[in-house]
Order: structure tokens, then sequence, then C-alpha cells
């Protein structure tokens, strides 16, 4: 997905022509832990109130910003001023609830009567109609929920101040993530790392990619990269690695000739006994190999200075 299509799948919000609506909706963790989506009745106030909030947000951070960036998420390349496009097929599994999601479901309403606002977990805002629409994911914290046993509430009665007898849900205008027409939008990854398992899926995809560059037979030692993985910073790295790398369908010799060859990589590069393998024995090698093996490292024709592609920077090994 380009930022153009998510655009496009957005674009219901400004639609004048046809009428949208906005519906939401709560997740509740249950008894067993599961989770359950709520129908929650809102004002018709309310409603317009939260649409006109939310378009304002929506416009300003992904139509007139003219410098937002839309990765892949696996690429990892976290810029300030990006969102992320979920491009891995593990799902995270604390958001399965998304794919089970429909917004015109009739599902049962949230009651204060039997619902405690303290068991919702999530907060799903649908804006749209039945042919157009998208879901705004905000995940609920605990600073989320004004507790009336925690704070000594005023709440103003007439000209008088009571005490707030019951606990408050806040909603403010953030985005957590953006789920439509089955593709997730990461806008807080810190989130998604925090609450949602991400740490555990990067370092599980980055195991994966370990098994493909086992088959390589090019490492000496590859029971080195398994370790590494296990810090989230270079399992990001390794991650990065992509499948279809034209440089995991060379022959071994070829990339160990490459580096060889290369009057920088060959410095930082130790070879096993027979020289015929990657002899993993510092961070640097680990983290430049996994640069090779994502075919970082270019030679520019005009100048003959060497390059990490990923920033067009000049090529520094001291800072691997």
């Amino acid at each position: 997905m380009n930022l153009e299509e998510l655009k496009e799948l957005l674009s219901v919000i400004s639609n004048e022509n046809e009428p949208i609506g906005i519906n939401v909706h709560l997740v509740k963790k249950g008894e067993n832990n599961e989770e359950i989506i709520l129908k929650s009745d809102v004002s018709i106030g309310l409603s317009d109130e939260l649409k006109s909030m939310f378009k304002e947000t929506i416009n300003q951070r992904f139509f007139t910003n003219d410098e937002l960036v839309l990765n892949n998420i696996s690429d990892a390349n976290e810029l300030i001023n990006s969102v992320f496009y979920y491009d891995i097929d593990e799902f995270p599994q604390k958001l399965n609830i998304l794919h089970a999601f429909s917004p015109w479901e009739n599902y049962e309403e949230f009651s204060f009567n039997n619902d405690d606002i303290e068991s919702i977990k999530a907060i799903l805002i649908t804006i749209g109609n039945e042919e157009s629409y998208f879901t705004l994911f905000k995940h609920v914290y605990s600073i989320t929920i004004l507790k009336q046993d925690k704070v000594l509430g005023f709440v103003p009665i007439g000209n008088r101040f009571e005490k707030l007898t019951t606990n408050i849900l806040q909603i403010n205008n953030s985005i957590d993530f953006i789920y439509a027409d089955n593709n997730l939008i990461i806008n807080n990854l810190k989130t998604l790392t925090n609450a949602y398992g991400y740490k555990e899926i990067i370092k599980s995809q980055a195991r994966e990619r370990i098994e493909l560059i086992r088959e390589l037979n090019l490492i000496e030692n590859i029971d080195e990269l398994t370790s590494f993985v296990n810090n989230v910073k270079y399992a990001k790295r390794i991650l990065k690695i992509n499948p279809a790398s034209p440089v995991l369908l060379l022959a071994k010799a070829q990339i160990i000739d490459f580096i060889r060859d290369h009057n920088k990589l060959n410095r930082k590069i130790r070879f096993s006994s027979c020289g015929e393998k990657i002899q993993l024995d510092t961070d640097v090698s680990k983290v430049v190999t996994i640069g090779i093996l994502n075919d970082d490292y270019l030679k520019s024709n005009l100048t003959e200075l060497d390059y990490e592609s990923e920033r067009k920077e000049e090529f520094n090994l001291e800072e691997a």
C-alpha cells in the first residue's frame, strides 16, 4: 500500500455527496479474559462532535501533511513523521478481534448497569457508510478512565460542586491504529509495541529470516545470529532482509568474493579456517553481514564511493 491508496480509503470522511455516520463500539474484557465487542449508545450531539474532531485530525495527519511518509512496518524505517502499513503475515494476536469486527452487525449494547467501564480495553470508532468506511482503534490506557475512587472530582450541579460518583471514559483525538478494507495502519508504533506484542512478532519473524540464511550455508556459526535476535534492535535489522532479495539467490562463492574484494567490508568480516564461510565474531560483523544479505552496500559509478543504500550516506562501518 502507498500513501495515495491510504488517502483513498480515508477520503470518505470528506465526502459531501453521500451521508456518512459514526458508530462507537467498545472492546470489553470478559470474565475468562475473552474480548467482547459491545455497541455504545452515543447521543447525536456527541456523535457529531466525535465526527468533527476526527475529521480535523485525519485531514491534518494524512491530507495536509506534506512530510508524512507511509512505510511497510517490516522495513523498520522509523522516521519521525511516518505511519506504517502492517505487511507482516503474522498478525498481532491481541488485535485479532479486528478480523471479526463488523460495524454494521447487531452487537449487544454496553450497559452501565451490567458492564464496568474499567473492563473496557479499546474503543472502535467507525466512520462512513456500509459501502465505504474505516475504523479507528484507540487503546484504553489506565489514565483514559477517570476513576471516581482515585480522584476527588468536583462536578458542577447548578452553582454547587458535587462529588464525582461514577467513572468517566475520556476520548481525545489521538489515533493508535486504522483498520480499513482488511488493511491495518499503525499510527502509534509505541502502542503496538508495548500493548499488542509487536516485540515478540519482530523476534519471531527475524528467526524465520535466519532459517532462510541457514539454507545458504554461508555462515559458519549462524547460531550467533539466533542469539542476536533477543535484542529487538538487532531483530529489526534481520527483519528487513527481504526473502525475495536477489542476494539470497546468489551462489555462496559470489557473496564471499564480494566481501573479499570490498576494501571496507573485508576489514570487518572474517572467514572460517577453510575460507569458504563467514565467521561471526563481533556485533559489527553480524550487523554488516545482515546488511550484505539485504543488499545494503552500493558503489557509486560516478564517484566510486561506497554507500549504505537505505540512507545513501557514505559508508562508515564504525557506526554499524
